[in-house]
């Protein structure tokens, strides 16, 4: 076939390639790649309708390996079991009929109809999104699909609680907890999927073609302006809509269309994902749904071409280009559809929203661009970026779904069938991090870094602004490296990273608190793989000033995780709401609802822990939140708490010292911040507070590399604290911040260095003081007696101040 050929010359020029086992021409390799894009998206349609049920079977093992897989069930035609040769026509590999996998398949659909649930289809083929035994039980209908079941195995995995285990055990956690209960009586199953009508489809893509000034900043040739073609927007379905900034969350799709007084105009994504599976397409043929009742899942609406809008595009892209542009007709991208939309604020930058809110389908904006016959994949950091790197190299991209710097594990497993990742985010200091992190988790043997600015300071930071500069994202994309072996490296591994950081410095700096300038002064801002001691006496308010500032370093995108182990989660998240709303939210009822979707949106997690926990089950359970949510921040309140009554006498020192040594080495080796409250000595007097007032041995101080001392300002009533900084590994920068309290918005607010007040005394008879009186008045005054005082007692006017004679 010529997709096969064509297949095969892309790919044996990828082999060739010099930093990715290539070195054919670019233009040669990229020409390969459209031609295959270009002749897959035409017979793809074709190819399914005539193909048997053995070749559906056959496509669905070749698009990935499954990690729960313990046998290949692959055969191929001959009986011997050699693979078949490298040019053979895969058309020709046939399944080996298992008796057991029927079996499963029919348990499969028994219990799902008996528990009345409407399973989603998953980001890999011979996946289905169901409930969770363990977690599901209190969630709303849309957070409690969170399990992703292997219909080949039987293997299940919850993304929400990390529960896993074969199809035995999930029957058995599902019977134990009766899971099924939590769905009212008055429905017979669990709603569809959210649906979006495809006239609001269309009608987002209109607004964007019709609208001048953004549309040609997107797809303008001039300087400033992006030089994406139409045709790409369209193939990605980028639309247009209107947001009103005042309402946290879009509960009309109609007014997201055509907008309102003061709504502003927003960038819309689509994500899309499978809109079925072989496993739920063949209960349809067989009569046997999953439920009797009505049909097993939504239509939902396809990434299809077939919108006045995206033909109103094409025509563009065909008038200025003189030829008309090769795209999949409608048909072709049937099999998948929109789950979700992603609203970006337009020159706006803290405006981002989802329709709808909780993801029930996992999704991925480009997925249905990802074909499973192209070996590699471009991961960017934002939406823009991948339709810019699709569009000039020709490699589908994808875009992450949770920020630009968080990969979470629904996006991990679409990712499993290729081999190779080309990560691509932003070309900065937190890039940089971000995409260590995301290597470590795909495997560093098959993903590649890109480096945009390709050591240049003045470089572009990523695809889509390089491509705006008309640089050839093509070249860029050859340059990328492999991550090198974090354990040893010698002076060239580090050469750029010492002169980037010279000639950077501003660059290098951590995210910024925008609550407490004085902070950032003397830190930088907050930087991974550092631990930060935070101390104070009982009373100081150490918890309300860690709070507002991991919810000030959230709201910057930080992801965070939230170790109360002296205060319950409820009460913390509380006292959090009202922060984040700078007001007592349990004052005002009415307004919970509002601040909490909003709270919502933040990725903020919380620890199941309170009281003593051992430091052991703490660090697993930290571990977990790294690698699920790309947890950037963990806050330990308290140390003291967590320890209680594990070890008595001198030995409780050792266990605290072992737990603080394992914290230091978690966040060096996972690149996080964890910042730990600790308290005081009880002897020691709050006047003479130092470093080594801190409860324990010195190693608590020595291991961190931060400490902070919370103190009181003035007599006890007083609302001013001082956050006295007495270590500052970075660069050296000490001093004292001094922030005030405000009961209305539970918080504190810096102010500036309050003034010394001089104490003086009046001297009424300096001729009745006594000899020791006269030498504590001199030592005050800092000169003699006479100088100061008169005969008569009078205070005289100091030497520097009199009138020369």
């Amino acid at each position: 076939m010529l997709r096969n050929s064509l297949f095969r010359t892309a790919r044996s020029g990828l082999q060739s390639m010099p930093a990715l086992r290539a070195s054919r021409t670019p233009s040669l390799l990229c020409q390969a790649r459209r031609h295959l894009a270009t002749v897959k998206a035409h017979e793809i349609l074709e190819d399914k309708a005539a193909k048997t049920t053995n070749s559906d079977q056959w496509l669905k093992t070749v698009q990935g390996i499954d990690p729960f897989s313990k046998t290949q069930t692959r055969v191929y035609g001959s009986s011997s079991s050699s693979p078949v040769e490298e040019d053979s026509s895969p058309d020709n590999a046939v399944i080996c009929p298992d008796h057991h996998s029927h079996e499963l398949e029919h348990s499969i659909r028994d219990f799902l109809s008996t528990t009345r649930q409407r399973p989603r289809a998953g980001l890999k083929p011979d996946e289905l999104v169901v409930k969770c035994p363990v977690c599901s039980p209190g969630k709303s209908r849309r957070l409690a699909y969170s399990a992703h079941l292997n219909t080949n195995t039987g293997a299940f995995v919850c993304t929400g609680c990390f529960e896993q285990g074969s199809w035995d055990k999930y029957q058995e956690l599902a019977k134990r907890r009766n899971f099924q209960n939590t769905i009212p009586k008055s429905r017979a199953t669990d709603p569809p999927p959210f649906e979006f009508a495809e006239t609001t489809l269309m009608q987002l893509q209109t607004n964007l073609a019709n609208h001048e000034e953004i549309y040609a900043a997107l797809t303008g040739q001039e300087k400033g302006q992006l030089r994406l073609r139409p045709e790409m927007l369209a193939q990605y379905g980028v639309g247009l809509g209107f947001v009103n900034t005042a309402i946290p969350e879009i509960l009309d799709l109609e007014a997201l269309v055509k907008g309102c007084d003061h709504s502003v105009p927003c960038l819309v994504f689509p994500r899309t994902a499978f809109r079925t599976n072989s496993f739920i397409e063949s209960s349809k043929d067989s009569g046997a749904a999953l439920d009797p009742a009505q049909p097993v899942i939504s239509t939902g609406r396809a990434r299809g071409q077939g919108s006045a809008a995206l033909s109103s595009m094409i025509e563009d892209a065909s008038d200025s280009t003189g030829a008309a542009a090769s795209l999949p007709d409608s048909a072709s991208l049937s099999e998948f559809c929109t789950v979700q939309l992603k609203i970006v604020g337009w020159n706006i930058a803290d405006l981002e929203m989802y329709v709808p809110v909780d993801e029930a389908q996992p999704g991925l904006f480009g997925f249905h661009v990802a074909s499973a016959e192209s070996p590699d994949i471009i991961l960017t950091g934002h939406e823009l970026d991948a339709v810019a790197a699709y569009q000039e190299t020709g490699i589908p991209a994808v875009s992450l779904p949770k920020g630009p710097y968080q990969l979470p594990l629904d996006a991990m497993r679409a990712l499993e069938r290729y081999e190779r990742v080309y990560v691509w985010l932003d070309d900065d200091h937190q890039g940089a991090a971000a995409a260590e992190l995301i290597t470590r988790k795909l495997g560093v043997d098959r993903c590649m870094v890109v480096h945009t600015k390709g050591g240049d300071p003045q470089g572009p930071k990523s695809a889509s602004i390089a491509l705006a500069r008309g640089l050839d994202l093509t070249s860029i994309l050859e340059r990328s490296q492999p991550v090198q072996h974090d354990k040893v490296l010698d002076f060239s591994a580090l050469r750029e990273a010492v002169k980037f950081e010279v000639t950077n410095p501003d660059l290098i700096r951590g995210v910024e608190s925008t609550d407490l300038p004085g902070w950032n002064a003397s830190f930088k801002g907050l930087r991974p793989g550092e631990l930060t001691i935070l101390s104070g006496a009982t009373g100081s308010g150490k918890t309300t000033v860690i709070s507002q500032m991991s919810l000030d370093f959230c709201k910057s995108g930080v992801s965070t995780l939230w170790g109360s182990f002296e205060i319950p989660n409820v009460r913390l998240a509380t006292r959090m709401m009202s922060q984040f709303a700078k007001r007592d939210v349990s004052k005002v009822p009415s307004d919970i609802d509002y601040w909490s979707r909003k709270f919502e949106q933040l990725p903020m997690y919380f620890l199941k822990f309170h009281g003593s926990t051992k430091p052991d089950t703490v660090l697993e359970t930290m571990r977990h939140a790294v690698y699920a949510y790309d947890v950037k921040h963990i806050i330990i309140d308290n140390l003291q708490f967590m320890m209680s009554m594990q070890a008595k006498g001198m030995d409780k020192y050792d266990a605290q010292d072992a737990a603080i040594a394992t914290f230091r080495q978690f966040a060096t080796d996972e690149g996080v911040h964890i910042t730990v409250v600790a308290h005081l000595r009880k002897d020691q007097p709050a006047s003479d507070v130092d470093i080594n007032s801190i409860f324990g041995s010195a190693k608590v101080t020595q291991e961190a590399d931060n400490v902070v001392i919370l103190q009181r300002y003035g007599n006890s009533d007083s609302k001013v604290r001082c956050l006295n900084v007495l270590k500052n590994r970075f660069d050296g920068t000490l001093g004292k911040i001094y922030i005030s309290y405000n009961p209305e918005t539970l918080g504190f607010t810096e102010i500036p260095a309050p003034r010394k007040r001089k104490s003086i005394k009046i001297i009424k008879s300096a001729v009745r003081l006594s000899m020791a009186d006269r030498l504590v008045a001199e030592a005050e005054a800092g000169g003699s007696f006479e100088d100061i005082i008169d005969d008569q007692g009078n205070e005289l006017t100091p030497a520097s101040e009199r009138p020369l004679r």
